[in-house]
């Protein structure tokens, strides 16, 4: 323990307890993240608390990926000023790919924020919470990536892992769980910060895998969801052999009480026939893919460096249907993304119309610092036509979503 943490310790022993709350945003990564930090924190002797006004340390969750997140995030900071000021000892930690974004840099912003933690520090929060309540700045920040490397990540991955492999389900009836693959992102979509704040891909060994999942079933847990940004990327080396996400599915399928097992998000790109075939072939695999298209232009998907046309994302989806006709494919689309036409709009509502997806989620282009579509393109949809390309895409969908929803299974 560090001279810092040791003076921070011996002040916070006069203090009350820590009670902390979590406020997430984002994706299901961001829910697992939280997880996590609940067993760091409860590991360290601090209490996890589900009433906000009963906390007297506040973490926020965050996510980069849309604009409206960030400015819900620093509007609830924000609106804590006079509590602050009631209770100069409220911690308030800002956590996960913000703080990467934005680094110290957010305090400019948000001047009551504590504590900044990037998304693979997150093992570190105890001293992080020691050293704020003792008064002194708390930040930690994985490397650049340009710097780092996936060499730079892997001390910070290791205790991760460490946390994932003696996790504690906070609910004792819980059935479902959330598991880590693959963290990063590789694929430098131009309007995707992500790789940026999360780092290289670096996949889990299968060996720590398979024990987490093991110990969740042991919990009680029969349904697992495997995570990654593009969790069908994921690769790693065990014993000299390669094990690919078809690999790893296969032998997690074979744990005893293991009813179901999902991933996402794959990756169009990444998805192979190898993958495909374990629709089919293991029973425990759920019919869904949740397989973001984007959009169903190929100029707009080449302005996104998507790595596939609109054809082939069909083809895709053909392919894993031709396996298993039953399976529910959802997606995700950006609407007003810079150049989109009028044309390319309705190539996105054909594609939607000829995929005939389960569900999607829309979301309206919004500029990301440090992204390459913010540097390249001009933000030239006008606000007023994203929000009526938004309506009319996710009327659609929902539409034909509860077509599919009645229609018998495919055959």
């Amino acid at each position: 323990m560090s001279a810092a943490v040791q003076h921070a310790a011996a002040r916070n022993e006069a203090m009350e307890p820590a009670r902390v709350h979590i406020t997430v945003y984002g994706c299901q990564m961001n829910q697992l993240d939280a997880e996590l930090v609940g067993e760091v924190l409860r590991a360290g002797g601090a209490e996890v608390v589900g009433d906000a006004a009963r906390a007297n340390v506040l973490l926020f969750l965050t996510c980069s990926v849309r604009g409206h997140a960030e400015d819900r995030v620093f509007s609830n900071i924000g609106a804590l000023g006079a509590r602050k000021r009631r209770r100069p000892d409220l911690v308030i930690g800002l956590l996960g790919c913000m703080a990467q974004q934005y680094g110290d840099a957010v305090r400019r912003r948000a001047p009551l924020v504590d504590i900044v933690c990037a998304p693979g520090r997150l093992a570190e929060l105890p001293d992080l919470i020691a050293r704020a309540r003792a008064g002194a700045g708390a930040t930690a920040l994985d490397p650049p990536r340009r710097q780092a490397g996936r060499e730079g990540f892997a001390a910070a991955d290791q205790a991760l892992d460490r946390v994932e492999g003696r996790r504690l389900l906070g609910k004792p009836s819980a059935r479902h769980a959330f598991v880590t693959v693959i963290r990063g992102c590789d694929n430098f979509c131009t309007y995707c910060v992500v790789p940026n704040v999360r780092g290289p891909e670096r996949s889990r060994p299968p060996r720590s895998i398979l024990e987490e999942v093991r110990g969740l079933v042991g919990q009680g847990v029969r349904e697992v969801t495997f995570l990654g940004q593009a969790v069908n990327k994921y690769a790693a080396q065990e014993d000299g052999r390669r094990c690919d996400l078809a690999d790893l599915v296969v032998r997690a399928a074979e744990t005893p009480g293991l009813a179901r097992l999902s991933f996402i998000t794959s990756h169009p790109a990444a998805m192979t026939e190898r993958l495909a075939a374990v629709f089919r072939d293991v029973p425990s695999v759920a019919a869904y893919l949740h397989m973001p298209a984007q959009s169903g232009s190929d100029a707009v998907l080449r302005r996104m460096n998507r790595g596939y046309t609109a054809a082939e994302y069909v083809e895709r989806v053909a392919m894993v249907r031709g396996l298993r006709p039953d399976v529910a494919v959802e997606s995700d689309f950006i609407v007003g993304f810079p150049g989109e036409t009028a044309e390319d709009f309705e190539a996105t509502m054909a594609l939607v119309g000829q995929v005939r997806f389960a569900g999607a989620f829309v979301f309206k282009y919004s500029p990301r610092p440090g992204t390459l579509a913010a540097e390249r393109f001009a933000d030239d949809v006008p606000t007023a036509e994203k929000r009526r390309r938004h309506s009319e895409l996710l009327t659609l969908v929902k539409r034909i979503a509860a077509e599919e929803k009645g229609r018998p299974a495919r055959r």
